[in-house]
């Protein structure tokens, strides 16, 4: 097999050298093999940027000791769990969304850049749609769709979100949820201390 000569920016250059001496592999075995890569993932429809995505994905949910269930299971415990103990439930919700945020800040320092993490992490949150939305009043709107499929899921859903805000130091003004909908209106705290928290739904 002849060797081709490709052409790459110095820094990636020092980088990839640098990579490669880390896991103690030849320029030519690691350049190879991320080549290689790469096109059996572009040949079956993927990018690099989905790749780089998994990764950081598959870090995170490390760190989490995640573990995956199907959908309808997990309904399942909800609804179970919110007829025995409703308060309990929507607190562990609350105080999981507000501590993951250490591990979520590694990637959306700000929750401006929040929704952009959210589209990485689209393949595996039950969410079809998370959109963040800056006001010109300082106030942001979020608005999550696809929370769940009974409405216990997705009062649960709303409950982590409120955590995450609280843990990026918004304060919620006001909530409205229905079926799988939930849209949020928060805003940093400090700024409108007299604001009192409204939830509404049906």
């Amino acid at each position: 097999m002849g060797r081709k000569s490709i052409s790459i920016d110095h820094a990636v250059y020092e980088e990839f050298a640098l990579q490669a001496s880390k896991q103690n592999k030849t320029l030519f075995s690691f350049a190879n093999e991320a080549l290689s890569l790469i096109s059996q993932t572009s040949a079956e429809g993927g990018t690099p940027d989905e790749l780089k995505s998994t990764w950081r994905i598959t870090s995170i949910l490390k760190e989490m000791d995640v573990i995956t269930l199907p959908g309808d299971f997990v309904d399942g415990l909800v609804s179970k769990l919110w007829e025995s103990d409703k308060d309990y439930l929507l607190n562990a919700f609350r105080n999981l969304g507000n501590r993951i945020v250490p591990l979520l800040k590694t990637m959306a320092e700000d929750l401006n850049d929040l929704s952009d993490v959210a589209k990485q992490f689209a393949a595996i949150l039950p969410v079809k749609e998370f959109n963040y939305v800056r006001k010109p009043d300082e106030s942001i709107e979020v608005l999550v769709v696809g929370a769940g499929r009974i409405v216990e899921a997705t009062a649960c859903m709303a409950e982590f979100m409120r955590g995450v805000l609280d843990g990026y130091q918004y304060s919620v003004m006001k909530q409205e949820m229905s079926l799988g909908i939930i849209r949020i209106t928060a805003i940093r705290r400090g700024a409108w201390q007299s604001q009192r928290t409204q939830t509404i739904s049906p």
